[in-house]
């Protein structure tokens, strides 16, 4: 199976693993939702089991506008409403998948999703800086260093692609994430999560 079947089905697996995580926010329940969704598709698109290049790529698309936005929303805003609760959250995603559609798909400017992605990043990693949280800094740069290695290409690993070294730093990130006391009175009061009225 090619690596980039295998690092996709990594990838896959912490975030559904973060969507279904009654502990943690919304929003970022919502971005691994997004994240596994794409991945999975990028299992069978790369495994050869059923290919489906277009959705794939629409779902990578959808991660980059979406899910890596609610990410930094979660973890620059933690208390926002947007972080908090299901009404919010996926108005904030709705809007932001709409967004994708007209610019990146309808427009043809993937520059914007790209931009996205790494404006999240860097927001993400600069706050956790601040407020030391030093382990969610040190997952988000990995992240960060696979957006890099994605976008720049460089000579890294002949048995590792370009594709590769994104999952698998973004599988890091996400699990470091996850794992964060960023959101400890969610984390105490799970119902929550369920309920959309704002609090």
């Amino acid at each position: 199976m090619p690596s980039l079947a295998l690092t996709d089905a990594l990838l896959a697996a912490v975030a559904l693993w973060i969507g279904f995580n009654r502990q943690l926010p919304v929003a970022l329940r919502l971005a691994g939702a997004i994240f596994s969704a794409a991945a999975v598709l990028g299992v069978l698109r790369f495994s050869g089991v059923y290919p489906l290049p277009t959705w794939h790529q629409f779902a990578s698309m959808l991660a980059a506008v979406c899910a890596f936005p609610m990410l930094a929303v979660a973890v620059v805003f933690p208390d926002a409403l947007a972080t908090r609760t299901t009404r919010f959250a996926w108005i904030f995603m709705c809007l932001m998948a709409v967004l994708g559609v007209l610019v990146v798909v309808a427009g043809q400017k993937r520059l914007l999703a790209d931009v996205l992605a790494l404006v999240s990043v860097l927001a993400m990693l600069l706050t956790l800086a601040r407020l030391g949280h030093w382990s969610g800094a040190a997952g988000v740069a990995l992240m960060l260093l696979g957006l890099l290695a994605f976008a720049l290409k460089p000579p890294l690993a002949e048995v590792l692609q370009p594709g590769d070294w994104l999952h698998i730093g973004m599988a890091a990130g996400l699990l470091q994430l996850a794992r964060m006391d960023l959101w400890p009175a969610l984390r105490s009061t799970p119902q929550q999560l369920s309920d959309p009225r704002p609090t």
